[in-house]
């Protein structure tokens, strides 16, 4: 297939870049003004340009993608051995000549021949990854040495450029081509794993800090604008977008969660256990979980297993203090404790917990024990978001078929979570004229949900 050309527009004759790849063949460069000469005899800033171009033929002609893109890494953006010595001679003249211009023409077309490249052969995300390398750049710390101090400067003021930015418009268009892997929805746990680890630096945590909340934020936003335009009468000949992986499932998903069971819903389930919870015993306090955590959920066969199965881990959990005062220190430990046994060892495998529940339980029956988990201790989120960030580690490298149950169960996750989160509130409302109030089995189809956001609560004096 004939290689395009992708030259920038904005070359013009008098550059002195050599002229565009066409069928995978290097015209010579043509004969200008005599330049330095260096180690090499006989080399010119041309003659480099021409090693390098030529370098990069031969890799895309006879080379995976994957290999010509790390040489191409090696060469610009963290010069590492082993190198060719040609190479490292051609790049050494063309910096010592000072010409920035040409070693943009340079870094441009190398560029160039790897994306037409890439993209010829549908590897889109080599493509995506090389513009955001490049950006990346400007994030990393000057090099030491003059030369790579020299080649850095160059980099980062090419990454303003308007060459730069054709790149990227170029690229972009192949954005949504590219099939991400399934992990790459659950972004904002991993990125939780980030910021929660106290080897990485305080810029990169608070990076990853930043960019999680972002991701939360964006998908509370487009679950609220789902759930109330999905069943408004404006909207109905419209489809408006689903965040979830589920489907029209998720708005009945979404009622089911919402409904209030007798007179309670969650959160008020939540604080009345809390208010009964002072004054007690470490004991009774466990005891009363215990309850809390399984009020409301369908009794069979399985569900008792896992009753059984916490109980005997909450009455193993700090005995020696069972007859002391329960206090909100013992809350948190208590629930991160409580959400490791239903997720993850310390090995990173999934718990026996865990493995029941995806083997034999609906994933809603523990998303609810989870969202059940995080309103008596709000705290114990980001421990829960540690957790689902080394399962989703553990399963990475399966299919998203083989691990579909997981995938569910994250999904209900993020609704439940969502839901019930600080800046949007949601009611359902039953539509039915004959709804009344102590009713427990409600038809779901007459019900509809609202969104709105939160009053801000106000600063006391």
């Amino acid at each position: 297939m004939p290689s395009q050309d992708f030259s920038s527009q904005a070359e013009t004759k008098e550059s002195k870049v050599l002229p565009a790849v066409t069928n995978n063949i290097l015209t010579e460069a043509p004969e200008t003004k005599s330049l330095p000469q260096l180690n090499n005899p006989g080399l010119t800033i041309y003659a480099a340009q021409d090693i390098i171009y030529k370098f990069f033929i031969h890799h895309i002609n006879n080379s995976k993608p994957e290999l010509a893109w790390q040489e191409f890494k090696n060469l610009f953006i963290e010069p590492i051995a082993p190198l060719e010595a040609k190479l490292i001679q051609a790049m050494h003249t063309i910096i010592v000549c000072n010409d920035e211009t040409e070693f943009n023409n340079l870094f441009k077309r190398c560029c160039y021949i790897l994306l037409n490249n890439w993209i010829s052969q549908r590897q889109y995300q080599l493509a995506l990854e090389l513009v955001a390398t490049i950006r990346e750049i400007t994030l990393a710390e000057p090099a030491a040495e003059n030369f790579l101090q020299i080649l850095r400067v160059w980099l980062r003021k090419f990454v303003s450029s308007k060459d730069y930015e054709e790149i990227k418009l170029f690229v972009s268009k192949y954005d949504n081509l590219v099939e991400t892997h399934w992990t790459a929805r659950y972004q904002p746990y991993l990125l939780a794993a980030q910021y929660l680890d106290a080897k990485n630096t305080p810029e990169e945590r608070e990076t990853a800090r930043v960019l999680s909340q972002q991701l939360k934020d964006k998908y509370k936003f487009e679950l609220a604008m789902y759930t109330s335009r999905s069943e408004s009468a404006a909207f109905k000949f419209k489809t408006y977008y689903n965040p979830t992986l589920l489907g029209d499932e998720a708005l009945r998903l979404i009622k089911i969660i919402l409904i209030n069971r007798g007179s309670l819903s969650y959160p008020t389930l939540a604080n009345l256990f809390l208010n009964q919870s002072q004054y007690i015993t470490y004991k009774q306090f466990k005891q009363g979980l215990i309850k809390y955590s399984f009020y409301y959920t369908e009794v069979n066969d399985y569900t008792a297993i896992v009753q059984t199965k916490i109980i005997e881990i909450l009455e193993l959990t700090h005995p020696e203090i069972d007859e002391e005062s329960f206090n909100s220190s013992l809350l948190l430990r208590t629930c991160n404790h409580l959400i490791k046994c239903l997720t993850v060892e310390n090995s990173g495998e999934p718990t026996a917990l865990f493995r029941l529940f995806a083997t034999q339980l609906n994933p809603l029956i523990l998303a609810i024990l989870m969202l059940k988990i995080i309103l008596i201790s709000p705290h114990s989120r980001m421990h829960l978001e540690l957790c689902f960030a080394k399962l989703i580690q553990y399963y990475q490298d399966n299919s998203a078929e083989e691990c579909q149950w997981f995938i569910n169960f994250l999904e209900v996750c993020q609704i439940a979570l969502t839901i019930y989160g600080e800046n949007v509130q949601y009611n359902l409302v039953n539509m039915s004229d004959k709804y009344h109030q102590e009713e427990l089995f409600i038809d779901l189809n007459n019900c509809r949900v609202f969104s709105q956001q939160k009053p801000l609560k106000k600063d006391q004096d």
